[in-house]
């Protein structure tokens, strides 16, 4: 199993790579905060309102319609549980349990 590096061995990593990219001839752009690479009119947001209409959404009223007289059907006074068998325990003449047993109700 092979362990993941720990933030110290990232950080000598990438400090490894500056140096030899700067050894190589490579040169470090200072930037000021706040600016971007981005031109002056450029969208920072490249996948928000695009400025077309709305597409039209598919009507889903019946079907909720039908979902709500499901549900208030299930939950009326007139709904009544599946009969299930539960288990009962046997008793014999002395009171002592014998056995469990199904029995429908």
């Amino acid at each position: 199993m092979t362990r993941r590096p720990d933030k110290a061995q990232i950080r000598n990593e990438i400090d490894q790579q500056v140096r030899e990219f700067v050894n190589g001839g490579g040169i470090i752009n200072q930037v000021e905060q706040g600016e971007t690479g981005l031109g002056i009119n450029a969208s920072l947001n490249p996948n928000g309102f695009s400025g077309r209409p709305r597409d039209s959404r598919t009507p889903v009223t019946e079907a909720m319609a039908n979902i709500e007289i499901r549900r208030k059907a299930k939950t009326s006074a007139n709904y009544q549980r599946p009969k299930r068998p539960r288990k009962k325990m046997l008793f014999d003449d002395f009171g002592e349990p014998l056995r469990w047993v199904w029995v429908d109700e």
